[in-house]
């Protein structure tokens, strides 16, 4: 069977990933891991949870598989397996879908790093460059004001 990997990051953008990523799956007949690497170099802000977590990274980690389990609910007719951990989202992302035999890779081109690097992201650019899997990339489209 086909395998899709979509990787999200719970940004602004994350739903048109979402929807395209699984549109491909639709189409392809593919099962999909959907991922979010809490990234381990970037020291977060608290937040509050509800819960009590001995640092932030876990803090967040805690959410995503909470964002990811509403995801996976949103397409009950595709197979998904949700996957979330703290690492480096750049090489996690590739290792993970080798590890699972992705045929592709969804990504979109701007998350949290957006405004470091305007015109793809660095988690994009560095998958894209580095990955021997296919990769769909989600651009989104500045509105102008």
């Amino acid at each position: 069977m086909n395998h899709l990997l979509i990787a999200l990051d719970f940004s602004q953008f994350s739903p048109l990933v979402e929807n395209i990523g699984y549109t491909m799956a639709k189409r392809l007949n593919a099962k999909v891991t959907l991922v979010t690497i809490v990234n381990k170099s970037i020291d977060y802000e608290p937040i509050v949870t509800g819960q009590v977590f001995t640092d932030n990274w876990e803090a967040r980690q805690y959410l995503a598989n909470e964002n990811l389990a509403k995801v996976k609910l949103a397409h009950p007719d595709i197979e998904t397996n949700v996957v979330s951990f703290i690492g480096d989202p750049q090489e996690d992302i590739i290792d993970l879908a080798i590890k699972n035999h992705a045929k592709f890779i969804v990504i979109g081109t701007h998350g949290r790093t957006g405004l470091t690097n305007f015109l793809l992201g660095s988690t994009a650019e560095y998958i894209i460059k580095h990955s021997i899997i296919p990769v769909m990339v989600v651009p989104y489209k500045m509105e102008s004001h």
